[in-house]
């Protein structure tokens, strides 16, 4: 089971209309902590994760890369949403997995916040000067509630909790950079050029949404 269930992340599965008042960086990457607790065909088990991401609304692709664990087996994953051609590559432990993503329904805006998102808490973490405030938004997801948390003002992601078909996940957001470093990060996984391609994804498969 542990080879069929890895992290990644939405960025991007959310296929909503989308407001330009609350938008972070074109261009950004850095870490996510991810951690989910889930049931696979009757039984529990517990993920956990750091990864990479990187995200450019410019060219409309998404990339995270990196290991986490299933009951404690380590998995090596990549995961490339590419909006632009319209395809989804989901790589892990060898094994290859492509699916067709709908057009993205405003180029540009994979930094933003659904306009259909509810503001229902503004608050801070830390105190004193080491302060800073942020905004909690409320959205669907396929018919499942998202809370997404972002820095106030510059609407850079700070965590998210969300509900799964088969669980729950939260994932906290960490040293975000603005721009990109190495665009490759964006090339198709090579495991996708030379492992045997399955379509669609396996459902097994735990996917972290992140508007």
């Amino acid at each position: 089971m542990a080879k069929q269930i890895m992290f990644t992340t939405a960025v991007f599965a959310i296929f909503v209309q989308l407001a330009s008042s609350c938008c972070g960086p074109a261009q950004w990457e850095g870490y996510e902590g991810v951690f989910a607790g889930v049931q696979v065909n009757g039984t529990g088990g517990e993920g956990k994760g750091l990864l990479n991401i990187s995200v450019d609304a410019n060219i409309n692709k998404v990339a995270i890369k990196g290991y986490s664990m299933w009951n404690g087996q380590r998995v090596k994953q990549h995961l490339l949403n590419d909006y632009s051609a319209g395809k989804s590559y989901t790589a892990y432990d060898g094994k290859c997995s492509t699916a067709d993503l709908p057009p993205y329904p405003s180029p540009g805006k994979l930094n933003c916040v659904p306009s259909d998102a509810k503001l229902v808490l503004s608050t801070y973490y830390g105190a004193g000067d080491n302060k800073y405030e942020i905004d909690v938004y409320e959205f669907m997801v396929d018919g499942k509630k998202m809370e997404l948390s972002v820095n106030k003002g510059s609407c850079v992601p700070v965590g998210e909790h969300q509900q799964l078909t088969n669980g729950f996940a939260d994932v906290g957001f960490m040293g975000i950079t603005e721009g990109i470093k190495d665009p490759s990060v964006f090339d198709i996984p090579p495991e996708c050029n030379n492992a045997r391609t399955v379509s669609p994804v396996s459902k097994n498969l735990i996917y972290v949404h992140y508007v």
